[in-house]
């Protein structure tokens, strides 16, 4: 049993300038009183939780706050915990043991933006202290952990943005291991986006994949074997491999799943994602395993819901199965290098979409069917390619569908490039054509941005191995008026450009020796 000591504050204004707090109005206005309070550390100290109904008074077993919110309250709008703008605040003083902190955050009616920051503070005069951490920007309900020291024991919360957030629920757990919640900002408008979910509520699998996939980002190069399971992250997303010389090695493809699901309404390309490979980060390997995004894609019909987003160059996938609709694959770095070998993708909307080169060799793409009432096209690929970038070529994949249009691609942006070659169009999960007549013509039509600089493909066949593409396929692509004609079957010279060396530079033949081990 550890006796902790609280402090009651009335109504001092901290203010954060250069790492130092600056009390207004200092003795002025403020009054301090010491309480003696047991609490039993080592267990879920749960120092303050206004979910259900709010506290009597100030102190709240020990949590000592301002900006209690009470402009909207109620059930329906969910406005209930301590309002943290410029003046509200919240400290509490905890035992010598080391721990994390747990911050829950709940919904405003209106703006609910801010990043909080976590201080020691020491007696009741303003001192010099180092800031313990940050919370990612709060947009949402969710759940943020700061670990503490056992010397970090007067324990300061206050704002850090210019907006305000709802902290609904705190607490602190002694000895909880500390697993970071990846949340790097995405530059520009979708800048430090929280995470929506407790990492504590998740399975033994995922915890211990996220512990396996926290000390290898310490020092990169280190193996992670997973055995076959369901590793459900739940609502979390963007985890992130940030080191080089990663390798996630899972049992077997359909056995070791790797999955989240994301709120439907949260579709976003850039805050979805199941794993992102970091930028720059080299030499990732994911090998025998399944990432899925289960986002209810059906819900809305529509929805960007990334499995795999690879800011990172020379990145292998072997029997890697990425399991979503829109924008499953996502190739986001500019002359990246990317080997997929005997992969599933499955689709609907622009589900292997990006920039750089990567090579695809013997994969199935699985094109799923539209949501109720659609009469839309599936769309393979939708390049975004750099003017340097090789950008997307299919070696002798396989392409089955549920829908009964499907396209191989359409222009994105840039210099959109894409290349099928002794492509197998297999029937067996249901009959579908390449061409609706209209817009779709093996390929799509209209751009999204850009008219394709290549788009092309060379002898597509049956699964008995007959070549089913036409000898020519002259149409013409176009975007805001302008037309760019082109026949988008290969020749068998122009075909023979597109190997594994051309695309992938001398990384190929490290590639080849990857693929014999």
């Amino acid at each position: 049993m550890h006796i902790c000591k609280f402090f009651i504050i009335f109504a001092p204004n901290f203010v954060y300038n250069k790492k130092i707090f600056a009390m207004k109005r200092f003795f002025s206005c403020m009054a301090v009183a010491l309480l003696s309070i047991s609490m039993m550390a080592g267990e879920h100290d749960l120092l303050w939780d206004y979910t259900d109904a709010p506290p009597e008074g100030n102190p709240d077993r020990g949590l000592y706050y301002g900006g209690f919110v009470n402009d909207a309250p109620g059930v329906k709008n969910g406005l209930k915990g301590i309002k943290l703008n410029s003046s509200g605040w919240c400290c509490f003083k905890k035992a010598p043991v080391a721990g994390v902190l747990k911050l829950t955050f709940g919904p405003r009616s209106g703006l609910n933006r801010a990043s909080l920051q976590v201080h020691t503070w020491s007696g009741d005069t303003a001192k010099e202290e180092t800031r313990i951490g940050v919370t990612c920007e709060i947009r949402k309900l969710g759940t943020q952990c700061i670990p503490l020291t056992a010397e970090q024991n007067n324990i300061f919360i206050t704002r850090l943005l210019n907006m305000e957030a709802v902290l609904q629920r705190i607490e602190f757990v002694e000895g909880e291991t500390y697993v970071p919640v990846p949340c790097d900002a995405d530059k520009g408008e979708e800048e430090a986006y929280v995470q929506e979910v407790n990492i504590d509520t998740l399975s033994e699998n995922a915890r211990f994949f996220l512990r396996a996939l926290a000390d290898a980002n310490q020092t990169g190069h280190k193996t992670i074997y997973l055995p076959n399971g369901i590793y459900d992250l739940g609502a979390l997303t963007l985890t992130a491999i940030e080191a080089d010389g990663i390798r996630i090695i899972g049992e077997s493809m359909e056995g070791t799943i790797i999955r989240n699901k994301p709120d439907y309404r949260l579709e976003s390309i850039s805050k979805t994602a199941t794993l992102r490979i970091a930028d720059d980060v080299e030499g990732t390997v994911l090998q025998n395993l399944t990432i899925e995004n289960a986002l209810d894609y059906y819900a809305n019909n529509n929805g960007r819901a990334v499995c795999l987003w690879d800011q990172g160059t020379k990145t292998i996938c072997k029997h890697v199965r990425l399991l979503s609709h829109q924008d499953t694959y996502y190739s986001n770095k500019e002359g990246g290098l990317k080997y997929f070998e005997d992969c599933e993708i499955h689709g609907t909307v622009d589900f292997i979409c990006g920039d750089g080169n990567v090579y695809f060799n013997r994969c199935l793409l699985y094109c799923e069917r539209r949501g109720q009432g659609s009469a839309g096209a599936d769309y393979i690929t939708a390049s975004n390619a750099a003017e340097t970038d090789k950008g997307y070529v299919f070696e002798s994949c396989t392409i089955k569908s549920e829908c009964p249009i499907v396209s191989l691609g359409r222009s994105w942006n840039n210099y959109p490039k894409c290349v099928f070659l002794r492509t197998t169009i297999d029937f067996s999960a249901g009959d579908f054509s390449l061409t609706d007549g209209k817009n779709n013509q093996r390929w799509t039509l209209p751009g999204m941005r850009v008219m394709p600089v290549c788009f092309g493909e060379y002898k597509t066949m049956d699964v008995k191995g007959k070549v089913i593409s036409p000898k020519k396929h002259e149409v013409v692509f176009h975007f805001r008026g302008q037309e760019r004609p082109m026949n988008t079957i290969l020749t068998a010279k122009e075909a023979k450009i597109y190997t594994m060396e051309y695309v992938l530079g001398p990384w190929a033949e490290e590639v080849k020796g990857e693929s014999e081990r």
